[in-house]
């Protein structure tokens, strides 16, 4: 051991016993700690001094380093010190030789790795198209595997697909195991994303091929052969030393063994470096539109009373925090999680702990089948435990299908005071509702959904055991077992007094099922509020600035309430047939949007007018108009606790843009349903039709209807279908399709149901004697 390098302190424990601190200077001195402490029950800190401290291999704090609740155990930076813990490590002196092209190599015949630094330099892995931090998007490119590109790809084994999902659903990666015998792409399953549909035909970009490597700054490393291949930042030879790989998934494991860990604190640390894990992403979250890989920089497991607070995570390839199965009082607090590849917290438990779990959209159970025991079935889960006051911002930066705070699995989990801005997805993301009683409270989330769609600031699903993704079996559960919504979604989960910007979906979105929620007293500053079908959500007292409300596809008897909100445009709904239990009293902006709404049969005791806001260009959306507020129950909340508490965050945190509010501009009148034969049918017109569709886009026709003994019911179309196009034409009209349909041919049409592709033939004796 070298203990020259541990300084030992004393202190005095309760009963009179010495308590131990030891202070480290370099790696092997904290592993020599922590071996020490392992053996030495009265060491209860160790105190790291400033420096990187490049690790071989995983901090593990299982139950022989457990504390006390008086005496936890600490790992933490010492006064006034700013230690890095790096899951990179230096490379070996190397020894350069020209190549060609302006590229070098060097012999390097050690274990592979995704990440290369230069000094602090992040270097580039060779891709194509080439990295360009100033471009806006996602940085890919249309021909990044077109046949041609291919082509001059002498063996692609080990590159990586990058995509955003081909319905704008996140982000995926697929593997690329080499080519096949005709020379195309040999591709692996895509990873990261639980909606397996095809990559984004536009954006996309590919790395990890040698061929690529043609820009200063990227390198490849040829595992198979020992060379590693670099083309210089300057030109001039590379240097010998100063190379750093990345080894090293997680930084810190507190994770119990034989049993739990207990009173574990880590403390003013900065975690940096670590690889990235999206090609393990693999473990599909219940029925969610994630797959996900359960480790992060730091990974909590079988643990109680974890603390990991007043840190910095920043650099890392993967995710910041995991805490993953049985979980209890985990405190994640006061951090500053950014510019990191993966997720910035997640609590996600094991699907063992779920009655009748499913993995994928389209997977159902037959209601006989379905584990009627409320709640979970096992305590490997988190529960009891919080994110809080965590500034966390640009996440996301590899796997595209990231979050600020994930929750998934999990029961009771505290989101409280975080300020989340520029992600690529959601702020915050719930991903089924497995088993509720979380409170999502004053944060400050916007800047979202950056590069994909169809998502809010805020969203969830509930495709929990009770949910089918065919909607007419829905339907009939909903009507005869609406009880089985809530086996799962045991507690209420409660939003109050956060504030929400999505400028590219909604700011709060409950999508596929999403049930028992009170959503209160929260403030939206673009996109408004969509329901989507689900139970016993309550929303009231919350503002919608230049945004509305959007009801989708709503079970008849969902028992859902929207009032005494502030919205300023017309509700937007989309195939609801009855509207809850209550949406009424709400305060509208305008006369002309009030009177578009009430002719839905809704908002009868509901008022128009001035709100009179108090302050908008700084944030403060009070409203003075207290007449017309007290009229429809209305009642004021702060305006000035929304976001991270502690000084030394809230100097560093952005605000969002607010918003100066404005009548929102009336959109055209929808198309009006036309008949052919047998089916009424009206285009897809609004971003609400897209989405309640389940499609990539704005495109297609909606059935609507079906005349019984029609060829449009003999051809097999069903209401809610979306007719989207015949071999590779679109069909985006009427004029289109009853052009392809009065050929006499038969034809066969691409039509999606349920969130699927199908294909349905229209028979030629209908197209021929059919009169439109």
């Amino acid at each position: 051991m070298r203990m020259k390098a541990l300084l030992l302190t004393l202190a005095v424990l309760a009963g009179g016993a010495q308590a131990e601190t030891l202070t480290v200077k370099d790696s092997s001195s904290l592993e020599a700690a922590l071996l020490k402490a392992r053996s030495d029950k009265r060491i209860r800190r160790i105190e790291l001094a400033s420096g990187r401290y490049a690790l071989a291999a995983p901090i593990v704090i299982d139950e022989t380093l457990s504390g006390t609740a008086q005496q936890p155990f600490v790992l933490a930076a010492a006064p006034g010190a700013q230690p890095v813990l790096s899951g990179a490590t230096p490379l070996p002196a190397l020894r350069w030789e020209r190549w060609k092209d302006g590229l070098w190599r060097a012999r390097f015949t050690g274990a592979s790795f995704q990440r290369l630094w230069l000094g602090q330099h992040a270097l580039v892995r060779a891709r194509y198209p080439n990295f360009d931090q100033a471009a806006p998007g996602f940085g890919g490119a249309a021909d990044a595997t077109s046949p041609e590109r291919v082509a001059r790809w002498r063996d692609p084994q080990g590159a990586v697909l990058h995509a955003l999902h081909g319905y704008g659903w996140g982000g995926l990666q697929v593997p690329i195991l080499g080519k096949t015998a005709d020379g195309s792409l040999d591709y692996g399953p895509q990873l990261a994303n639980n909606r397996v549909m095809p990559p984004s035909d536009k954006d996309r970009w590919v790395d990890n091929v040698l061929e690529e490597l043609d820009a200063p700054g990227e390198w490849f490393h040829d595992g198979q052969q020992g060379w590693l291949y670099f083309k210089p930042l300057a030109g001039e030879r590379p240097p010998a030393r100063g190379f750093r790989a990345g080894t090293l998934e997680a930084l810190v494991r507190i994770e119990g063994r034989a049993a739990d860990v207990q009173h574990v604190h880590l403390r003013g640390l900065q975690f940096s470096d670590t690889e990235p894990t999206f090609l393990k992403a693999t473990e599909p979250l219940l029925r969610s539109d994630w797959k996900f890989y359960r480790v992060g920089a730091v990974t909590v497991e079988n643990a109680r009373d974890v603390r990991v607070d007043s840190s910095e995570f920043t650099g890392l390839g993967g995710h910041a925090v995991v805490v993953s199965g049985r979980a209890q009082r985990v405190a994640v607090s006061s951090n500053h999680i950014h510019d990191i590849g993966g997720t910035a917290i997640a609590f996600v438990g094991r699907p063992e702990a779920v009655r009748s779990p499913l993995f994928e959209y389209h997977e159902r159970l037959e209601v006989a089948a379905i584990d009627r025991t409320p709640g979970p079935k096992s305590d490997a889960y988190p529960k009891d435990s919080e994110a809080s006051d965590n500034l966390i911002h640009d996440i996301g930066q590899i796997d595209r299908q990231a979050t600020g705070v994930q929750i998934a699995m999990a029961a009771r989990i505290s989101v409280d005071h975080n300020s989340i801005y520029r992600m690529p997805r959601a702020g915050i993301n719930i991903g089924d509702g497995t088993w509720g009683g979380h409170r999502i409270t004053h944060n400050d989330v916007f800047d979202t959904v950056r590069l994909t769609g169809d998502h809010g600031s805020f969203n969830s699903w509930g495709r929990d055991r009770f949910w089918h993704p065919d909607r007419a079996e829905m339907d009939r559960r909903a009507a005869a077992h609406p009880e089985l919504a809530l086996l799962d979604a045991v507690e209420p989960i409660v939003m109050r007094r956060n504030r929400w910007r999505c400028d590219r979906g909604w700011d709060v979105d409950l999508d596929d099922g999403a049930s028992n929620y009170v959503i209160e007293e929260n403030l939206m500053l673009a996109g408004g509020l969509k329901l989507r079908e689900g139970f016993q959500r309550i929303v009231r007292n919350n503002i919608l600035i230049n945004g509305s409300f959007h009801p989708h596809v709503w079970f008849d008897n969902g028992g859902d309430v929207f009032e005494s909100n502030l919205v300023m445009g017309a509700h937007q709904p989309v195939e609801i047939r009855r509207w809850g239990r209550s949406v009424n009293r709400n305060f509208f902006a305008n006369e002309a949007d009030l009177r578009k709404t009430q002719a839905h049969g809704v908002d009868a005791d509901s008022v128009a007018g001035d709100p009179r806001f108090a302050a908008p260009a700084s944030g403060d959306y009070t409203v003075t108009n207290a007449a017309l507020a007290e009229r429809v129950g209305f009642v004021n909340f702060p305006m000035d606790d929304f976001g991270v508490r502690p000084a030394r965050l809230k100097a560093l945190a952005l605000r969002p843009a607010f918003p100066v509010p404005q009548q929102l501009s009336q959109a055209a009148p929808l198309q009006a349903a036309q008949q052919l034969h047998g089916l009424s049918l009206k285009p897809v017109e609004t971003l609400g039709e897209q989405s309640a569709a389940g499609l990539g886009d704005k495109a297609g026709l909606i059935v609507l209807s079906v005349e019984a003994g029609s060829p449009g019911e003999a051809a097999g179309f069903k209401p809610r279908d979306v007719i989207v196009g015949s071999g590779q034409q679109a069909i985006k009209d009427m004029v289109t399709l009853q052009a392809l349909l009065a050929t006499g041919r038969r034809v066969e049409l691409t039509v999606v149901r349920n969130q699927s592709r199908m294909s349905l033939q229209w028979p030629r004796a209908a197209a021929a004697s059919a009169n439109p």
